[in-house]
């Protein structure tokens, strides 16, 4: 990711390297290039997240997430009631729709997204390519942190990866499952969509359950929901409403109503425009 700006040398202050030099006569100009492409690569896939989120979300294929909506959601959102969905809970579930779920002509969303939009501009184009072919969601274990960068074990094929995160570990305490899909961003790898967790106390008899489905020879792909079933079933043991629906806070109008995935011009940490999902962005327990 490149030097943060807490450990960059000032203009006139001798280089990092130990040349000797001022850093403004050795590395500034290579470290203030690869800031200009970390910031296009960064552009390109929020603009990405943004527009596949929107596709999913659009009429075009609300028979068919309100088909996947029972499968997903355990009968608990309906496509009569999938419009009930809070922000947080919509972001999720269209994750998923988009890149795990099997339309009846046997693609997915991100794949009938692709076709349509070849002339998609670079950097964009290579980003789509390595999200589709990029693996299902699942549930990392975290296993530590150094700023925004999580040390994380994928429960489902025990591997170690370190993935960037802007909000950090948020609430999310050592140990937590967290919910999401990696995705390659350039030279890194981040999560597609804000990341849920499923905290230490909560996460009880899930990796036998997730060894037992592997056994059986189910695909994770089609058979993630393993993961978002099990929030619910914790959430419900624990007296919680399991969805938004069944929350009388929602449905006293004192949670936010969900509206289509839509772009939203916001203001960056540098002062610059920047377009954004819809959903706020901030770190939710899973249920």
């Amino acid at each position: 990711m490149g030097l943060s700006d807490m450990d960059k040398p000032g203009r006139n202050d001798p280089c990092y390297c130990g040349s000797g030099k001022k850093y403004k006569q050795c590395h500034m100009p290579a470290d203030l290039a690869a800031e200009r492409e970390q910031r296009a690569w960064a552009d390109a896939a929020r603009n990405l997240r943004a527009d596949l989120l929107e596709f999913a979300d659009s009429e075009r294929y609300d028979n068919d997430a309100g088909a996947a909506a029972a499968g997903y959601w355990n009968n608990l959102y309906t496509a009569e009631t999938l419009p009930q969905m809070s922000a947080s809970e919509a972001e999720r579930f269209y994750d998923w729709f988009a890149f795990d779920y099997a339309l009846p002509s046997g693609e997915r969303v991100v794949e009938q997204y692709r076709r349509e939009h070849s002339d998609l501009p670079s950097p964009q184009r290579e980003l789509l390519d390595q999200w589709v072919a990029a693996g299902p969601m699942s549930g990392y274990e975290l296993l530590g942190y150094e700023r925004q960068t999580l040390r994380l074990r994928d429960m489902a094929s025990g591997q170690e990866v370190d993935v960037f995160e802007p909000s950090g570990h948020g609430d999310a305490p050592l140990g937590s499952i967290l919910l999401g899909r990696v995705v390659p961003v350039h030279d890194h790898l981040e999560f597609f969509a804000l990341s849920a967790y499923i905290p230490p106390e909560e996460i009880a008899d899930l990796p036998a359950q997730l060894a037992a489905a592997q056994a059986d020879g189910g695909a994770l792909r089609g058979g993630n929901v393993l993961f978002i079933h099990h929030a619910l079933e914790q959430a419900q043991l624990a007296g919680r409403p399991p969805v938004a629906r069944l929350d009388p806070r929602h449905n006293a109008g004192n949670t936010p109503q969900r509206h289509r995935h839509e772009r939203t011009r916001v203001k960056g940490p540098n002062g610059r425009a920047e377009t954004l999902p819809h959903v706020a962005q901030t770190r939710r327990k899973a249920i």
